[in-house]
């Protein structure tokens, strides 16, 4: 299932319109919803996090309004970076215009639940095993990263100098897009070879 980076655009417009991406931000975000993988280098401080909490959150979003099974998992070599992106996931789950967190008796009809690094749509709420999910998973190898297929699924590498190799390839297993970024950190992994090579055609 494609998501056009224009709709994503324009549910920023609608649900965050005080939220500005500076140009390189934008470029992230259009290919991450048009490439099948996406990389990412850049220092401390520039926004990466940012852009890819917005992204996902818009991503799961859009497929609860279509109505269509979406998982998306996130990772980190440790859980301090993850507390990063999670920090900012957070920031847009509760900051949007309009209320998005359920709450029987305040926000009934409000279409999200958030856990500690999770995200499952209200509906979803009492399910031992939903369907649909947005998950923060530490793992520096491939533990709880592989079989999460719907019809949209994407992997999103933080950190992703000290990722392993097993955890990428876990993920290609399941996931139609992913968005791997990092610092420009000494490494020689699946991170380092993807930057080295450069643009690839699909």
């Amino acid at each position: 299932m494609i998501i056009d980076p224009d709709h994503v655009l324009s549910m920023k417009g609608d649900l965050w319109p005080d939220v500005w991406f500076y140009k390189k931000q934008v470029e992230v975000i259009d290919s991450t919803f048009t490439c099948p993988e996406t990389y990412v280098v850049a220092g401390n401080q520039l926004g990466k996090d940012f852009v890819a909490a917005f992204i996902v959150v818009a991503a799961f979003l859009i497929c609860l309004g279509r109505k269509i099974t979406c998982r998306i998992v996130t990772t980190s070599v440790a859980e301090h970076h993850l507390k990063v992106l999670w920090g900012e996931i957070s920031r847009f789950v509760t900051s949007a215009r309009r209320p998005l967190l359920y709450d029987s008796l305040k926000n009934p009809s409000a279409v999200l639940v958030m856990n500690y690094q999770e995200i499952r749509r209200a509906e979803e709420r009492e399910a031992k095993n939903p369907l649909n999910y947005l998950v923060g998973r530490v793992s520096q190898k491939d533990e709880g990263l592989a079989g999460h297929h719907a019809e949209f699924t994407m992997f999103v590498g933080d950190e992703a100098s000290g990722l392993d190799d097993a955890a990428y390839e876990a993920a290609q297993g399941w996931a139609k897009h992913m968005l791997i970024f990092g610092n420009p950190n000494p490494t020689r992994n699946f991170f380092y070879r993807a930057v080295k090579a450069g643009d690839l055609l699909a």
